[in-house]
């Protein structure tokens, strides 16, 4: 989700379970007092899940900015017959490393 349309989720959207892990964090007073700000505008939301609804939007867009670096590797083609080549970027490692923190948050 995008974090512009964050706001029209917490409008709309009653609290959900979904697994967590708690992380401790110290952040500037000026974004402790946006993040108790949003808070107040939506009641129902806990500001934990205001926090970490707001990271995970960054994250996801995090993710989506790092650019494609073409590697070597030729791994597909695509419907005209273009080669398609593997991608050489951030993306990769970063997916492979999530998943090895994953495995290790869920042990």
């Amino acid at each position: 989700m995008k974090i512009r349309q964050l706001v029209h989720h917490w409008q709309t959207t009653v609290e959900t379970d979904s697994p967590r892990v708690k992380l401790q964090v110290e952040i500037p007073i000026h974004d402790a007092a946006r993040l108790a700000a949003l808070a107040d505008l939506f009641p129902a939301i806990k500001s934990e899940n205001v926090l970490a609804e707001l990271l995970h939007s960054a994250l996801d867009e995090v993710q989506e900015a790092f650019p494609y670096v073409r590697g070597k590797k030729q791994i597909s083609e695509d419907e005209m017959g273009n080669p398609i080549y593997e991608d050489d970027g951030y993306t990769p490692r970063f997916l492979a490393l999530m998943r090895e923190h994953l495995q290790k948050l869920k042990r």
